[in-house]
């Protein structure tokens, strides 16, 4: 087990984009006690640019201010070997992309009330972010900017997770 920082453990690799590197771990505190975790860590290439990497920043701290069903939860935000990472929730399941593409593999297609309940959540959770405010009433101004197949994620329990 590669170690990102001295309280998180990488696992393994779970998914690869062209800016990130998503991660299975493990978050370690004392007497060894450890939870299962998601590590998104910006590829190095990405830390070159310093405009993604306010961006990937800011994006992190506004996460780590939701707390909805429908979210994935944010617990850390970090920086090791010269990357950026953020440690969030695990979300046992498949992401929209993945399962659209066994449905095309399959030659089927999804159910209308599958394609209905996701897209009844993602609009929930969006709901949420949008209309989010601070502790004095002021809009976060959250927009979400990616809301695509990759980044809907379906939890082996039936949950939906932007």
């Amino acid at each position: 087990m590669a170690s990102v920082h001295q309280r998180y453990r990488i696992v393994e690799k779970i998914d690869a984009g062209g800016m990130a590197e998503i991660y299975r771990g493990e978050a370690v505190s004392i007497e060894g006690f450890a939870r299962q975790v998601a590590i998104k860590r910006i590829l190095p290439s990405m830390c070159a640019d310093p405009k993604f990497v306010a961006m990937f920043l800011d994006e992190a701290r506004l996460s780590m201010q939701l707390t909805h069903a429908n979210i994935v939860q944010i617990f850390d935000i970090g920086k090791a070997d010269d990357t950026y990472f953020v440690v969030m929730e695990l979300i046992d399941g498949i992401n929209l992309r993945r399962l659209m593409q066994r449905a095309i593999d399959r030659d089927e297609q999804l159910p209308i009330a599958l394609a209905c309940y996701i897209t009844m959540e993602v609009a929930q959770a969006l709901s949420y972010a949008h209309e989010r405010r601070d502790g004095e009433g002021q809009s976060l101004g959250i927009v979400h900017r990616d809301v695509s197949p990759p980044n809907v994620l379906l939890s082996n329990r039936g949950e939906i997770k932007l």
